[in-house]
């Protein structure tokens, strides 16, 4: 007997183009899509060098796309990180695959980074009350997310065997002699919770033996108790090894020689919450520059006032310092017939 093509044939041992070829519409309803935009994104993908135009701030713009993606260099936190963006047509996917993943399995309760409705204020906010802090940063974030790590994490949410291998080639990139999570997908934030999982478990564990606060924001651990004995800290440094990941031993931090603790670019002093100072100087200067030059657009304003107002919330709030040239500026804007509602 002729046995049919592909017929009886484990999904192990065929190539990954047959994969998605067979599981195309299983992912399609598994990700609330259509088998349409899955085979765009395929085809896209497969082309290693594909030039397109994609519209970038109103206009469009002549890309070349590795995969799927174009890199970039961008200044975060004083440093030069390469960024891969997907294309607009994988980027719609890679939505879907994010809103999938969070449905399936939110992230844990003290992570705080990419989570609907929890911010940078909530994470800060949870560790008010205590004396003792501690801080460290999980070194590269999302590429030190291997597809290895990515495959165990969908394993635990029980995705059909066949969806495995095609969604990790979805999601990663190939990059540092591995497939690693890229920073700029829109589903690497989920993916990024998603593989914390089981390391925030434990340290939920031995914070909770300890009496100690905590949360997680993306890449930053930050830590709080009355007291934390230099055993326990050493204990919770030497977690994220387990799981794959390394920590900054540069931004290992700790106050217990009674300096202010720094969180998430705020600071904690007598119980409240203020903004850094040398970022205050910059918002300052930002409301002095557009008052005296013009040197900065409302829109830039407004989006100052804003990240002032999360903190401190009305202006007979803020540092006196601070209100001073917004005031100014203000004051001008409204003379001149600005459009004072924005800024009230």
């Amino acid at each position: 007997m002729v046995r049919e093509k592909h017929e009886l044939q484990p999904m192990k041992n065929v190539s990954l183009d047959v994969q998605f070829s067979w599981t195309m519409g299983i992912m399609a309803k598994f990700l609330k899509t259509t088998k349409k935009e899955l085979r765009k994104v395929k085809k896209i993908i497969d082309v290693k060098n594909l030039k397109d135009q994609i519209p970038i701030k109103g206009s469009f713009v002549k890309m070349t796309f590795t995969h799927g993606f174009y890199s970039f260099t961008k200044k975060i936190k004083r440093k030069q990180r390469k960024i891969l963006a997907p294309h607009p047509k994988v980027q719609i996917v890679l939505k879907a695959i994010k809103d999938t993943l969070v449905e399936l399995s939110p992230a844990h309760e003290n992570a705080f980074g990419f989570v609907k409705k929890r911010d940078i204020q909530m994470a800060t906010r949870s560790l008010l009350g205590n004396t003792h802090f501690i801080s460290f940063d999980i070194t590269d974030a999302f590429p030190s997310i291997t597809a290895k790590m990515v495959e165990k994490a969908l394993r635990k949410l029980k995705i059909g065997e066949e969806l495995i291998k095609p969604l990790i080639w979805l999601t990663t990139y190939y990059y540092n002699q591995d497939r690693r999570l890229p920073q700029g997908s829109s589903c690497s934030p989920a993916l990024l919770n998603l593989v914390y999982v089981p390391m925030c478990q434990e340290i939920d564990e031995v914070c909770k033996a300890h009496g100690i606060k905590w949360c997680v924001y993306v890449d930053d651990f930050h830590f709080a108790a009355l007291k934390i004995v230099p055993d326990v800290k050493k204990k919770l440094l030497t977690i994220p090894s387990k799981y794959g990941f390394s920590i900054k031993a540069k931004k290992i931090k700790d106050n217990f020689d009674r300096t202010i603790p720094h969180i998430l670019g705020l600071t904690i002093v007598n119980g409240k919450i203020h903004i850094r100072r040398c970022t205050k100087k910059k918002f300052r200067r930002i409301f002095y520059m557009a008052w005296k030059h013009g040197a900065y657009s409302p829109q830039q304003v407004e989006g100052t006032v804003a990240a002032i107002r999360q903190t401190y919330g009305k202006e007979k709030n803020w540092p006196g310092w601070l209100r001073e040239y917004w005031t100014k500026y203000q004051t001008k804007y409204q003379t001149e017939g600005g459009r004072n509602g924005k800024h009230g």
